[in-house]
Parts: C-alpha cells; sequence; structure tokens
C-alpha cells in the first residue's frame, strides 16, 4: 500500500481530547519545526562549524589573488656617507654635487606585490575546496535532519501523552461513577461492604494512574520546549500531518534527498580533486612580482627612487616523494568513501521497503485498536446495566472498566506509533523535513 494513501488515514485520528484546563494555544507539527529551526541550541552549534568550513574556500581563494605588502621603515646609521661628484668638464664644469648614500636619518618606503600568473596545483585545490564546502552543508543539512526528527518525535510524545491523560480522566470518571453506584446499592443491601471497598480501591488506583499520566505528560512538554527553546505554555495539535508526494517513494528520490549521501558523494569527489591537486604539484607555476621604494637619500642613478617588475619560474623536481605520498592517500580515503556509499546505499533501500512495512502494519494495528476501544465501551456498558439489575458481579463491572481503560492507552500508543512510522518512512524517503518546516 502506498505511504501517501495510509499517512492521512492513520494519522487523522489523531485528535486530543482536551482536558477542561488546557487553556493555552494549540501548536502545529510545523510550527514546532520552524520554531527549532531557529533556536535550537544545537543547529546554532552547526551553524557556526559550517561557517567554518565555508572561511576554508576563502582561505583557498587567496593563492590566486595578488599579495601587494607595504613597508616603512627608519634607520638612525652610526656614520653617514657621502662623497662629491663633479657635474661637467673643464672650465665649464659647476660646483661639485654631494651623493649621500647613507644619511645619519635613513628612511625607507617600499611597495611590493607577488601575484600567480599559471598556477595548476591552486585551481585543482580550489576545485576540491568547493565541494568539501558543498559536503559541509549537506552535513549540516543531516544535522538538521536529526535534530528536526527529534523534535516530531518529542511532540508526537506530548500529544500521545495528552491522549492517555485524557483516558486515565475519563477512567476516573468511569470509577467515581461505579463507587457511587456500589455506596447506593450497599445503602439498600444489595451489596456487600466488600464491593464498596473494591469500587473506592478502583478509584483510588484510577486517581493515581492519573497522576503519573500527568508527570508524564509534564515530561514530554518540558523535552520538546526544551529543543523549541520556547519557554510558553502551548498544546500540540498532533493530527497535523504532511503527506508523501507519489515522485518522492522510489530509491533513485531517496538518494538524491537524503542529505547525508550527498554529504558522502560529495566527499569522495573532494577527495578526488585533492588528489588531483597533489598530481599538480609536480607542475612548474609562474608568477609575477614586482617592488616600488621610496628613500630619503641617493642612489647611484643620483635617484632617490627605484622599482622592478619580472616573472618568476618555480619548479620543485624532488621533493622526497611527499607529493606521490599525499596523492596516494588521498585515491584511498576516496576508495573508502566510495563504499561507505554504497554501504549507505543499500542501508537506505532496506529502510525504504522496512518503513513501507512496518507504516502498514502499524495502521492495521490501529485499526485493531480502534475497534478494541469500540468493544470494550460497548462491553462496559452492558455489563453496568446488567451490575445495576444484579445479574453480574461487581467483580466483572472493575474488569470491563479496566479493560476500556487499557484499550484506550493501547489506542494512543497505536496512534504514537503510527506516527512515527509515517516519519520514519518520510525521513527515509528524504522528504522530511523538506516539506515541513520551510
Amino acid at each position: 500500500m502506498r505511504a501517501s494513501s495510509c499517512t492521512v488515514a492513520a494519522l487523522a485520528v489523531l485528535v486530543v481530547a482536551q482536558p477542561a484546563w488546557a487553556a493555552p494555544p494549540q501548536l502545529t507539527l510545523d510550527q514546532a519545526l520552524r520554531a527549532a529551526r531557529k533556536a535550537n541550541r544545537s543547529l546554532v552549534a552547526e551553524r557556526a562549524h559550517l561557517e567554518q568550513a565555508q572561511t576554508n574556500l576563502n582561505l583557498a581563494w587567496t593563492a590566486l589573488f595578488p599579495v601587494v605588502a607595504a613597508q616603512g621603515k627608519y634607520t638612525r646609521n652610526n656614520i653617514a656617507v657621502s662623497f662629491p661628484i663633479s657635474t661637467g668638464n673643464g672650465a665649464a664644469a659647476g660646483p661639485p654635487e654631494v651623493l649621500t648614500i647613507q644619511p645619519y636619518n635613513q628612511l625607507d618606503g617600499i611597495v611590493s606585490f607577488t601575484a600567480p600568473l599559471i598556477a595548476p596545483p591552486a585551481y585543482a585545490a580550489l576545485e576540491s575546496v568547493k565541494t568539501g564546502v558543498r559536503a559541509a552543508q549537506a552535513d549540516y543539512e543531516t544535522s538538521l535532519t536529526n535534530v528536526l526528527f527529534a523534535v516530531a518525535q518529542a511532540f508526537y510524545s506530548a500529544g500521545i501523552a495528552d491522549e492517555v491523560l485524557a483516558a486515565r480522566q475519563s477512567s476516573i470518571e468511569v470509577a467515581s461513577a461505579t463507587a457511587h453506584l456500589a455506596q447506593t446499592r450497599y445503602t439498600v443491601g444489595a451489596v456487600t461492604k466488600a464491593d464498596v471497598d473494591r469500587a473506592e480501591l478502583a478509584l483510588i488506583r484510577a486517581e493515581q494512574a492519573a497522576r503519573e499520566a500527568r508527570f508524564g505528560r509534564e515530561q514530554a512538554y518540558r523535552a520538546l520546549s526544551t529543543l523549541m527553546q520556547s519557554q510558553g505554555d502551548f498544546t500540540v495539535e498532533p493530527n497535523s500531518a504532511f503527506v508523501l508526494t507519489p515522485e518522492s517513494d522510489g530509491l533513485d528520490t531517496a538518494l538524491r534527498l537524503r542529505p547525508e549521501f550527498r554529504a558522502l558523494e560529495l566527499g569522495a569527489r573532494a577527495l578526488v580533486t585533492q588528489s588531483h591537486a597533489y598530481g599538480w604539484r609536480w607542475s612548474p607555476t609562474l608568477s609575477a612580482f614586482g617592488n616600488a621604494r621610496i628613500f630619503n637619500y641617493d642612489n647611484f642613478a643620483m635617484q632617490r627612487h627605484a622599482w622592478a617588475v619580472g616573472a618568476q619560474l618555480d619548479w620543485v623536481l624532488f621533493d622526497g616523494g611527499i607529493r606521490d605520498a599525499q596523492r596516494h592517500q588521498a585515491d584511498a580515503q576516496a576508495r573508502e568513501v566510495r563504499a561507505r556509499v554504497e554501504v549507505l546505499r543499500d542501508g537506505i533501500r532496506d529502510d525504504l521497503a522496512n518503513q513501507r512495512g512496518l507504516l502498514d502494519t502499524k495502521r492495521h494495528a490501529h485499526d485493531a485498536a480502534e475497534r478494541q476501544v469500540a468493544l470494550a465501551q460497548e462491553t462496559l456498558d452492558l455489563v453496568r446495566t446488567q451490575y445495576e439489575a444484579g445479574s453480574v458481579a461487581e467483580l466483572d463491572l472493575l474488569r470491563a472498566q479496566d479493560d476500556l481503560t487499557a484499550a484506550k492507552e493501547a489506542l494512543a500508543q497505536a496512534h504514537y506509533e503510527v506516527a512515527l512510522a509515517d516519519l520514519g518512512l518520510r525521513r527515509a524517503a528524504g522528504t522530511f523535513p523538506a516539506a515541513a518546516g520551510q
């Protein structure tokens, strides 16, 4: 059976009977997921980790950008060095000029630059870093999926806790009515004091069970509030579900949507590109350089400035085998990641089949639990009528009450298991959380 056909039928029944004191506004699953996206502390840390990975791309670009540096320097020399030079010939010669090559107070200003012109290893390394950043983005999406999956589980747990509490409060009303009936019949001498005691004991057990259910509800809501980082009061609305689209039901689509699969594939691709970058280190690199200087003394050209530009070829002919070792290591790591990709592919395929079967099984279990509640309610009504007529013992009535309470709690558990099975199928198919909380 298709997941899309059973999701609505199974989860539409998750309507919680709200107790009288439940005044806070209702929270849908979409709202819970959006709140967790914004405020969950684990996701805040994961986003900071992703920003660190993205910074690596800026670092990789620096290998292709020119580097410009400036320097100013003051030097106090212990002696000034200068000598006169002639500016002409014979009688027409003017007074000699003084060439100062080292003043007492020496000032120098230098601006230099280097720029890569042809750097094959840098291009391959840049592409490897780009792929690595995309892999880090997929890793973040995987963490996001895990956190939101936990939020959805906590959301459904809170909804089921509401339903269990409602069932146990209903059992208090039933037990109270039975105790009142037993007391009335005891007054007219129709039953013994032991029957009244048993009815009151059943009421005490029902009240204690309700207290335990209330504590469980508080725990469930506290866990959901922590995941969402929400301090306000609210009640959940667990019948808010989203449906798988028909095209999201296949393995190929699931592999495309699952972020952990993309992360492994991109990681393998980044390692292959990194291996190429190590191989390109055998090639020469060509760069340009230049510098300009200004100073407060003379050079031998009788100028107080100088500049130079040029090109430089660098070629490492032997490095002891470091480049080859790094390349072989990257190749081995890429083979390992590719093998993990195939393992994950098999796991996703099995998860899809298992989750489809599980959802179908839980849907039928839910239908059976609904039928059990109806039968238990019918049986209780019949036994109560017979008890009022004096044709059955009180123990039969108490047993029927217990059976109804157990059936209602089993139905609540069936609601929860159907919701989790639906959630697991959407996660296996890769449509969670992409179809919600955007």
